[in-house]
C-alpha cells in the first residue's frame, strides 16, 4: 500500500537525517525495504511476538529490547498466542510448531510431503489455539484442496473438522471425483476460520462453484475429545459476485460467544453486519455508507468494534471505532498514512495496530481510544531511508474516463521536480486486477522518481476501494474500458504538462502484465517501452493452466467460459493482434508460477519472433507468481531500470542505481 502528503506541490522535503540519501537498489531487496510487520499481541497484554531475522521473538509492550524465543532454521510467520498467554505456535516449512513464551526448544506437531496444486497452499498454516487450551487449529492443503484440522499441543492427536471447498462430486472429507480426481489446485482462498471464545464452536467460510462467494458455516467443538459435535449449520450464503472477487471474510466473534461482526456486500459497499450464532435472525447492518470496511474486531469488553475503514480518502486506510448497540464510528488518529491490524489491549482502553506512510515503512503503534493524540511507537521508527532521499511524497490525482468516468491515481513527481519541465513518465498498472494503489510506501516508484522519472499509478475500472459497481466494471470486458482508463491516464499527464508524450512507459506486474500487453496492443502509438512481468496475453489459455479456484473466479469475471462468450475472451487475447504492436516490451516470468501459467509469456513471446518484435525475455528458475529470490529481485530491477533509461533517457539527478 502506498501513502499521503499535505505538502506544497513541487517542493521537496527536508531530509530528517542531514544530507540526501539517495535510494539504491539494493535498499529495494534489502529485508528492512518492505517494513516491519505488526507483532501478535499476547492475551495478557505484556508482549507482541514478532519476528526478527527470520526468528521468534518477543517484545515488551512497554518498551525494551525484543528477547529471541527460537533458534531453529527456516522462515516463521502466522503466530497464534495461547490463551494464557504461556505458549506460541506458528509456522515454519509448511507444518505447525509451538514453543513455550519462557523459552526453551521449539516442538513440531505436524509434518508431510507438500500436496498437490498451487504450493502457496499446499501444505499447514494458520495455527489457532482453542481459548480452552490443548487444541489448534489450522488450515492443510496437503490432499490438494483445503481443510480444516486441530491438532493437540502435544502433537499427539489430530482430527478432521471440515473441508472449506467443495467439489461437484467430491464429498465433505475429500473422496475422489471422475470429473476431478486426486490432481486438484490447493484453495488458496481463505476461509477465515475463528473459535468461539467459549471453545465451542468453529465459524468457517465454505466455497463451490455454485456458492463462489462462501457460506458462513458454524460447526460444534468438543474440546474433551477434539472433535467435532454435530454437523456444519450455514449461518450465511452470500449471494455470488458478478465479479468472482468477493467473498464472506474477516469474521469476528463477539467476547459472550453470540454474535459474529462479518464484513458483507449487501449494500455494495464492504460493511460490518452482526449475525446471530444462533442463526435465528437476518444479519444486523451496523456501518454504513460509501466506503469500504474491513477487519473488525471486538472490544474485550463487548461494547465497541474496532475496523479500517479508507470512509475519510479512499486511497488511505484508518482505524476507526464503532458502538456495537450502534452509532456513528470515529476515527482513531487523525495523521496521514495506512494504518491496519487493530488489536485491543485487555482492558479495552487501548488499540494496537501498524502504520505507515509515503515515505516510512509500517511499524506497531499505540493509541487510547479517547483520544487526545498519543499516537505512540512501540519502537523507536527506523531512519528512514526514503525520507532520508528527500523526495517530494506521492499524491492523489484525479482525471476522468474516456466515458466519463471519475478515476483516481497516485502521482509521484521526480526528485527536482520544475514546473513546465515534461519529464519522461512511467505508469505503473497494478495486479489484481481488484487491486489498489493508495498512499502508502511504494518502493520502486519513488526509486524511479528518484531517477528522475514522473511515475502514475491509476486506479482502473476493476480497482477495489471504490464500491463493488465500480470494481466490477470490468466484468465481461477484459482488456476494454480498463485499457481506456490507461490512455486516460497518459492523457491526463501531458494535459497537465508533466509528461513528455514521446516519453511515456507501461509496466505492471499479475494483472498489471496484462494491462501491459493490452496496452501496447490496443494504444500501439502511445508507449516509448513497456515492462510486462508475470501477465496474461490470453485468457482462455489462461483457463488451461492456472489453478482451480482462479479458473472459476475469471470465469465468472469473464461471463463464462469461452465456449459461451467467445467474443470477451477474442477481446482479452492480444496473440492474433502482436502484429499492431510497435512497442519495445521487456518480458519477465517465473519459470513455477502457479496463478499466472509461463505459458503465457511463453506464447507471447514466440509470436512477437515471429513478428519481428523488439522484446527482451527473461525468465527466473524456483520463482513463482512474483520474484522472492534476493539475486533475482536484483537482477530483475536492474534490467527493468536498464530498459527504462533506454528508452525514455530521463535526465538523472542521481548517477548511481547501485
Amino acid at each position: 500500500m502506498k501513502s499521503l502528503s499535505y505538502l506544497v506541490l513541487g517542493l521537496l522535503v527536508t531530509p530528517l537525517f542531514g544530507q540526501p540519501r539517495p535510494i539504491t537498489l539494493q535498499d529495494l531487496v534489502s529485508t528492512g525495504a518492505a517494513g516491519r510487520r505488526a507483532g501478535v499481541l499476547a492475551p495478557d497484554g505484556k508482549h507482541f511476538a514478532v519476528i526478527q531475522q527470520g526468528q521468534l521473538a518477543l517484545l515488551p509492550v512497554d518498551g525494551g529490547a525484543a528477547v529471541p524465543l527460537t533458534d531453529t532454521a527456516g522462515a516463521k510467520s502466522e503466530v497464534s498466542w495461547s490463551r494464557d498467554s504461556r505458549k506460541l505456535a506458528f509456522v515454519s516449512g509448511g507444518d505447525i510448531w509451538v514453543v513455550s513464551a519462557s523459552g526453551g526448544q521449539a516442538r513440531e506437531l505436524t509434518s508431510g510431503p507438500v500436496g498437490p496444486g498451487d504450493p502457496r497452499g499446499a501444505t499447514d498454516h494458520f495455527p489457532m489455539w482453542n481459548p480452552n487450551g490443548h487444541w489448534i487449529l489450522f488450515q492443510s492443503g496437503r490432499r490438494g484442496w483445503n481443510e480444516l484440522y486441530v491438532v493437540s499441543d502435544d502433537g499427539k492427536t489430530r482430527s478432521y473438522i471440515a473441508s472449506t471447498e467443495i467439489y461437484s462430486g467430491r464429498d465433505q472429507i475429500g473422496n475422489s471425483s471422475p470429473d476431478h480426481g486426486d490432481a486438484v489446485s490447493s484453495d488458496r482462498f481463505d476461509p477465515n476460520p475463528a473459535w468461539s471464545p467459549d471453545g465451542k464452536s468453529i465459524s468457517y467460510t465454505e466455497r463451490s462453484r455454485a456458492f463462489f462467494s462462501g457460506k458462513l458455516k458454524l460447526i460444534g467443538f468438543n474440546s474433551a475429545t477434539g472433535t467435532t459435535d454435530g454437523s456444519a449449520r450455514d449461518l450465511y450464503i452470500a449471494k455470488n459476485d458478478r465479479g468472482g472477487a468477493w467473498a464472506v471474510n474477516t469474521v469476528a466473534w463477539s467476547p459472550d460467544s453470540t454474535t459474529l461482526a462479518v464484513v458483507l456486500q449487501e449494500t455494495g459497499w464492504d460493511k460490518i453486519f452482526l449475525i446471530s450464532a444462533a442463526g435465528l435472525d437476518q444479519p444486523k447492518q451496523l456501518t454504513t455508507g460509501e466506503s469500504e470496511d474491513e477487519n473488525p474486531v471486538y472490544s474485550p469488553d463487548g461494547s465497541m468494534i474496532a475496523f479500517v475503514s479508507n470512509r475519510d480518502l479512499p486511497e488511505e486506510r484508518h482505524i476507526w471505532i464503532v458502538p456495537v448497540k450502534g452509532g456513528a464510528p470515529r476515527r482513531l488518529t487523525h495523521e496521514p498514512g495506512i494504518e491496519g491490524t487493530p488489536q485491543w489491549s485487555p482492558d479495552s482502553k487501548t488499540l494496537y495496530f501498524s502504520r505507515g506512510t509515503a515515505l516510512r515503512t509500517a511499524s506497531t503503534y499505540s493509541a487510547s481510544i479517547n483520544g487526545g493524540g498519543d499516537l505512540r511507537p512501540i519502537e523507536p521508527p527506523a531512519v528512514s531511508i526514503y525520507e532520508q532521499a528527500g523526495l517530494p511524497p506521492p499524491e492523489v490525482a484525479h482525471f476522468s474516463g474516456k466515458d466519463g468516468l471519475p478515476l483516481a491515481g497516485i502521482l509521484y513527481r521526480p526528485l527536482g521536480f520544475k514546473p513546465g519541465v515534461k519529464y519522461p513518465a512511467v505508469i505503473w498498472a497494478h495486479g489484481g486486477p481488484e487491486g489498489q494503489d493508495v498512499l502508502g510506501l511504494s518502493p520502486w516508484s519513488l526509486f524511479l522518481a528518484q531517477r528522475g522519472f514522473l511515475v502514475f499509478e491509476p486506479n482502473f475500472r476493476g480497482s477495489t476501494g471504490y464500491g463493488e459497481k465500480f470494481r466490477n466494471l470490468n466484468v465481461e470486458d477484459s482488456g476494454g474500458g480498463e485499457i481506456d482508463d490507461i490512455g486516460a491516464a497518459v492523457g491526463y499527464l501531458v494535459q497537465q504538462g508533466l509528461g513528455d508524450p514521446k516519453r511515456v512507459a507501461i509496466g505492471g506486474g499479475s494483472h498489471g502484465g496484462t494491462v501491459v500487453a493490452n496496452a501496447v496492443t490496443k494504444l500501439p502509438d502511445t508507449f516509448a517501452a513497456g515492462l510486462e512481468l508475470f501477465g496474461v496475453v490470453d485468457r482462455a489459455l489462461f483457463l488451461q493452466y492456472t489453478n482451480r479456484n482462479s479458473k472459476i473466479r475469471w470465469e465468472t469475471k469473464m461471463g463464462g467460459t469461452p465456449e459461451e462468450k467467445p467474443a470477451v475472451y477474442r477481446k482479452a487475447n492480444i496473440l492474433p493482434d502482436v502484429d499492431k504492436i510497435r512497442t519495445p516490451l521487456l518480458i519477465m516470468h517465473g519459470e513455477e508460477d502457479p496463478q499466472v501459467p509461463p505459458q503465457e509469456s511463453a506464447e507471447f513471446v514466440e509470436a512477437l519472433k515471429k513478428g519481428g518484435k523488439t522484446y527482451d525475455y527473461v525468465t527466473y528458475p524456483r520463482e513463482g507468481h512474483g520474484f522472492q529470490e534476493r539475486e533475482h529481485r536484483l537482477d530483475a530491477y536492474r534490467k527493468q531500470l536498464a530498459f527504462l533509461e533506454k528508452y525514455l533517457q530521463p535526465d538523472s539527478p542521481i548517477a548511481a542505481p547501485e
